[in-house]
């Protein structure tokens, strides 16, 4: 879909304002093509001496016409209005729901500085076109179309000349609109890189001043800020050949009926009342002309927005429900009408998955996790452990094999509830700059207050909240900053409680809190989620020899699967990190004695 026909789109959501406007605007043109009659008649009945009551009716109806021109014009221009809020409004929800149903793998590929640029920016750069620009658009157009034919009726000599330079005047709008083009576009992609590069100093404003680099990102900033302006700079020199352009057009035009019309008015005075009209229809003709510019530069700057929009709009997710895809409502499989338990047990069958196509991360892997079990993930670092569980959510999809929950694919199941299943604790927390109790029923908003403080106190939070001024009721801070980062671990926990999952997902959630608070955790964990298929990525070692199977990752490889009993002794690598974890922890436990 190219920019006009996505214009025409959004316009026709609001038909009947747009239908409106049309008809206002057909009026008004109708009352600004008369005008000029009565002009020529007032004026040229001067020169016969018609009664002064002949020149007052003239002179009323100019007024009256021009009276309700303004009338109709502004109804025209509400309507107009209206018609731009709305398209405007459904391409704001349109993108946003674009961004909100894309896969992860979508946004690997694409900046959040870009991304936000396109949907806030670039819309605002659609306001003209969609406003204006249809007003103007449909005005300016009558306007020409009326010029035309009473030049035809009043002097089919001039009609010509008129046509060759309002042909002159759209070539020289489309020259400029040509050259405009990819200017606009690198203001557009410009202005994306400066806001990418002020989100990043803004989120990484830690690590900036941890290494004093803010002369380096200031320098980085400055350079795609002169990008910008070199860019805002061209299409203004460019822009500005128009107006000087359609000043000279009117004269030229002027001229030509000054001159005809003076040489016709020595044969016959009576063609004064022509060339008066006429001249008044000329003067007319400068406005729509320059809207025509106007607008063509709106559409321009418009386009230049609107295909960076559209390729968020066109994107396809990658990870897409089936026709027959598979509900899971409160916990049971609906198939059939039939319902069965979701138990949570998971396999692995031959599963080989890579962020891109030319490499593989998981190669082969196969194991499975029998419902209700823990299991521990280890292995060496870029060995596939985070990747694993992103694939059982469809964060990803598998490029081969399979995952199996309760003996059926993953993609047999509505990707939404097969997710609200599935609760997840990941290593880096990200908690929304709203209250502990909105933070922590995030993904159960019905949730009652005893069951978030049953959570709370289960991810051993709540004796802290008490604490607070506000207790629940706490601002967290933008991205939890407020918290400590084994509080923001431990809300997280919470969350994903309270949703009560199937399958509990636990990515190195306790790696920020201290040995005897992640016991307490592991206890009522324990206690909790009892019939809940459990899987952990840690470097605790109670944690570890705690699970019911653990699986040891190379290199993508599964080389290891058992409990800590079996592979302490048959596996190389496993002893080889469980000796070195130990060795670890031991020394930090010291430590801290020794602090203490």
């Amino acid at each position: 879909m190219n920019s006009a026909r996505m214009i025409f789109k959004y316009w026709l959501r609001s038909r009947k304002y747009f239908i409106l406007e049309f008809i206002y605007l057909v009026v008004s043109t109708i009352f600004y093509m008369i005008t000029p009659v009565f002009i020529g008649r007032m004026v040229g009945g001067l020169q016969s001496s018609q009664p002064a009551i002949t020149f007052l009716i003239n002179f009323g109806f100019i007024l009256l016409f021009s009276f309700l021109r303004y009338i109709t014009n502004r109804a025209s221009r509400l309507r107009g209005a209206e018609v731009s809020s709305r398209a405007i409004y459904h391409l704001r929800t349109d993108i946003s729901s674009a961004i909100y149903r894309q896969s992860f793998s979508y946004f690997d590929k694409t900046e959040t500085g870009q991304l936000i640029s396109r949907a806030t920016s670039d819309i605002e750069e659609t306001q003209m076109i969609f406003g204006m620009g249809l007003t103007l658009g449909l005005q300016s157009t009558l306007q020409i179309g009326g010029v035309i034919i009473m030049f035809v009726l009043f002097n089919i000599q001039l009609s010509f000349i008129l046509v060759i330079v309002i042909s002159f005047s759209l070539f020289l709008s489309y020259f400029i609109a040509k050259k405009l083009k990819p200017i606009f576009l690198e203001t557009r992609e410009s202005f994306g890189d400066l806001t990418n590069t002020i989100r990043e100093n803004i989120v990484g404003a830690e690590v900036v001043r941890m290494f004093s680099t803010q002369d380096k990102e200031r320098q980085k900033f400055l350079v795609h800020n002169k990008r910008f302006y070199d860019a805002s700079v061209s299409s203004v020199k460019f822009n500005s050949l128009y107006a000087p352009a359609i000043y000279i057009i009117i004269g030229i035009v002027t001229i030509f009926n000054l001159v005809i019309g003076g040489i016709q008015f020595i044969e016959d005075p009576l063609v004064l009342v022509s060339v008066v009209t006429l001249q008044s229809y000329i003067m007319a003709l400068g406005f729509p002309l320059m809207m025509f510019g106007q607008i063509m530069l709106a559409y321009i700057q418009a386009d230049a927005a609107l295909t960076r929009v559209r390729e968020v709009l066109e994107s396809t997710p990658d990870i897409k429900d089936l026709p027959d895809a598979i509900p899971i409502v409160n916990g049971e499989i609906v198939v059939d009408d039939e319902s069965f338990e979701l138990k949570g047990e998971i396999v692995f069958d031959d599963v080989s998955f890579g962020y891109t196509h030319d490499h593989r991360i998981l190669k082969n892997v196969s194991f499975n996790i029998p419902s209700g079990k823990t299991i521990a993930i280890l292995g060496t670092t870029g060995s596939g452990k985070s990747t694993i569980i992103n694939l059982i959510p469809r964060f990803y999809e598998v490029n081969e094999g399979s995952i199996k929950i309760d003996n059926r694919d993953i993609r047999e199941y509505v990707v939404k509830d097969l997710r609200k299943n599935i609760g997840i604790v990941s290593q880096e927390t990200f908690l929304f700059n709203k209250s502990i109790t909105k933070n922590i029923a995030y993904g159960k908003e019905e949730a009652t207050e005893d069951e978030i403080i049953e959570a709370s106190k289960i991810a051993n939070l709540h004796d802290f909240i008490e604490t607070l001024p506000k207790g629940y009721d706490s601002i967290v801070g933008e991205r939890g900053t407020r918290l400590s980062g084994g509080q923001k671990q431990r809300l997280s926990i919470a969350r994903a409680l309270l949703i009560k999952p199937k399958i509990l997902i636990l990515d190195d959630s306790t790696s920020s809190v201290d040995v005897e608070t992640e016991y307490q955790i592991q206890k009522e964990l324990l206690r909790i989620m009892k019939g809940t298929t459990t899987i952990i990525i840690t470097q605790r070692i109670s944690t570890i020899r705690g699970a019911d199977y653990i699986v040891i990752l190379d290199r993508g490889r599964v080389v290891g699967f058992g409990t800590h009993e079996e592979l302490i002794d048959s596996n190389v690598l496993y002893n080889q990190i469980y000796q070195t974890l130990y060795q670890k922890q031991k020394s930090k436990i010291k430590l801290e004695e020794g602090t203490n």
